[in-house]
């Protein structure tokens, strides 16, 4: 069977592990290459926690950091961002010292030049799946303008139709870099944006969670645990029965495409607004007139998820 050829962009915290797993668990998946970014820890967490998830779920890919911070904005605080109560202080639910330090070792290049040697080298067109802030894709399409024809699409978490978690009209990953988001819808790139609007009804309950602790093995356990904080939060501040896998939304869809609905139309990133900067201003209704130019989450088979991600982690039981 041919397998899809992907690169991982990621920002690894919770969800961003639950995708690797679907990932880790697949057979119908080729990952040529990891990149990490800054977004829920700085890059230097979210490398090491990359590494450490490789070694965790056997990924035996290249893992290579990227941005530190966003093109133009000033860099996160991280001694105060939200996102180290939702992800722990070391983006994995405070139990990532449960892990082993990694043996794996981070390549001599920086994550858009990784991510070039992988297109450059595969044979088939590359998808890539961004599940942080863009950064390291609008570097990349920058860069390597003569690459673009060689990505598939890039499936991406972020933006939302509706609503927002950074703010009431932004989502975080696109609203950490705005500037970078721009250039990734504005690209000629075929574009998915797993939004809000989807991945919020992506929840996994206590039960769901103890069946990944059930179904595997030492690693299920870890992954229970590692989801505790997080689904602490969203149940307190969400009133959410769990958890949210945001960052398992695109891998699943690459998986079985019947998972996610879309609806095909415009979307702006709002740079200006005092109150809406990182907005995806999202065309439904074609007001604007204008072509479309991403396909837009806007329902996911939550069941079907959690059962993809149950069958996954029975691989490391």
């Amino acid at each position: 069977m041919l397998k899809r050829p992907i690169i991982m962009d990621v920002d690894t915290g919770v969800d961003d592990t639950l995708a690797l797993l679907l990932v880790a668990g697949s057979d119908k998946l080729d990952l040529k290459a990891i990149t990490t970014v800054f977004g829920n820890s700085s890059v230097e967490d979210t490398t090491k926690n990359t590494l450490k998830i490789c070694e965790l779920l056997k990924l035996d890919v290249p893992v290579a950091a990227g941005a530190y911070r966003p093109v133009i904005d000033p860099p996160i605080d991280y001694s105060i961002a939200p996102m180290v109560d939702i992800h722990g202080r070391d983006g994995l639910g405070n139990v990532g010292n449960r892990l082993p330090e990694p043996t794996k070792q981070v390549e001599n290049m920086p994550a858009v030049d990784l991510m070039a040697k992988a297109v450059r080298e595969s044979e088939e067109k590359v998808t890539i799946v961004a599940t942080a802030p863009l950064t390291n894709i609008a570097t990349f399409l920058m860069a390597y303008p003569d690459l673009r024809s060689k990505i598939e699409c890039i499936a991406l978490m972020g933006g939302a139709a509706f609503g927002g978690n950074m703010g009431f009209s932004v989502e975080a990953n696109i609203g950490h870099d705005p500037d970078a988001a721009k250039i990734v819808f504005m690209s000629d790139v075929p574009k998915y944006m797993f939004s809000l609007d989807a991945t919020m009804g992506c929840f996994i309950t206590d039960d769901e969670r103890q069946a990944i602790a059930d179904n595997g093995g030492e690693t299920g356990v870890w992954l229970k645990d590692c989801m505790q904080q997080y689904s602490d939060i969203y149940k307190a501040l969400g009133g959410l029965p769990g958890a949210v896998l945001h960052d398992s939304l695109p891998v699943a869809w690459l998986l079985d495409e019947s998972v996610v609905e879309f609806k095909h139309c415009y979307v702006d990133v709002e740079l200006k607004g005092v109150k809406t900067r990182g907005c995806t201003v999202t065309d439904l209704a074609n007001y604007t007139g204008k072509a479309p130019n991403t396909y837009v989450s806007m329902k996911a088979d939550r069941e079907k998820l959690i059962n993809m991600h149950v069958e996954a982690v029975k691989k490391f039981k």
